[in-house]
């Protein structure tokens, strides 16, 4: 998660340097899962709130940028299903203050999408959760607050806690968490940073792989997703290399199981190619009903295959306007 402002900075402990820029390559990753890959968040959903939408199931990426009184503030993700409004965060450390960045954010999703019958506006929070992505076992449930109103109304804020290392390769795949695939490896951190030879360790961590090596292609090939393959084996090295020590014995062992080093997305060129190749007509037609409102832009980027980035640049081109909302 990252948080950006104007306010005086304050000192940062020299210890957690090294945590903080792993932190930014977690919350990366998960980034471009929200915008690249956002139908991985469906199952994440319905894990945490016990929903059950379909994959297919038609939503909106909401804008996640909000500016406050001091400056801006990035969301990770949040999307729109039906009436319901969906807010993921994704969080390597612990911070006792999590609750309250948590409950600002809220706010201001809130705000954005209040509704006025006349007199009285109506404010609904969205349903939001925090994804720990390191082990965590002391956290509680939930992150939690007391709101206190000056009428004497109490309400009680509660925010989901979901641990991505309490999914073993096993319930990953039965769940369909992929989302959750690249930060298994956080599950050896300790053992790799160590740097201690620890043979039953690392064969364990490489059997790990090697299952989710297998399974991937086997739910890649079955659901014809080639595309998802190439994608996820970039963002499981992504992480694999940073937290994997570069003389470590387990870094060969990872690259001859998962494959080399994939510096961006091999789906971006595969999408290119089908970019160049979609009749401009069907474009047209597509961009004209975003334009109208007919469907979201992320439902437009989806139908004519491209980033949503790229969809909204290949728009504006075009000679579109991009809906007033965005």
């Amino acid at each position: 998660m990252k948080q950006t402002n104007e306010k005086a900075s304050t000192p940062v402990n020299p210890a957690l340097e090294e945590s903080a820029a792993h932190s930014t390559v977690f919350d990366d990753v998960f980034r471009t899962f929200a915008q690249k890959l956002p139908q991985l968040l469906i199952p994440l959903i319905n894990e945490v709130f016990h929903t059950n939408y379909s994959e297919d199931e038609d939503f909106e990426q909401l804008r996640n940028e909000h500016y406050e009184k001091y400056g801006k503030i990035i969301t990770d993700s949040i999307i729109r299903i039906g009436r319901n409004i969906y807010h993921l965060e994704c969080q390597s450390q612990k911070d006792s203050e999590m609750v309250i960045r948590m409950f600002e954010y809220d706010i201001s999703i809130a705000l954005e999408h209040a509704s006025d019958s006349g007199e009285i506006w109506e404010i609904e929070f969205p349903q939001s959760c925090v994804l720990y992505v390191r082990n965590h076992r002391s956290l509680p449930e939930y992150h939690t607050a007391i709101v206190k109103f000056s009428d004497g109304q109490t309400v009680t804020y509660q925010v989901p806690i979901i641990h991505a290392q309490k999914y073993t390769v096993n319930a990953m795949f039965e769940k369909n968490l992929l989302i959750l695939l690249p930060y298994h490896i956080l599950r050896y951190e300790h053992f790799l940073k160590s740097n201690k030879s620890n043979e039953k360790k690392l064969n364990q961590l490489l059997d790990d792989y090697r299952k989710i090596n297998e399974r991937l292609t086997d739910t890649c090939e079955k659901e014809k997703k080639s595309e998802l393959y190439t994608d996820m084996i970039c963002l499981i090295k992504e992480i694999a290399d940073h937290v994997i020590p570069k003389e470590n014995e387990a870094r060969k062992g990872m690259d001859d199981i998962m494959g080399g080093k994939v510096l961006t997305l091999p789906s971006d060129l595969i999408r290119q190619g089908r970019e160049e190749g979609l009749s401009q007509g069907r474009l047209n037609e597509i961009f004209s009903s975003v334009q109208d409102g007919d469907y979201p832009i992320s439902r437009g980027a989806q139908k004519a295959e491209m980033s949503i980035e790229h969809f909204e640049k290949a728009m504006i081109e075009a000679g579109y306007k991009l809906p007033a909302n965005v």
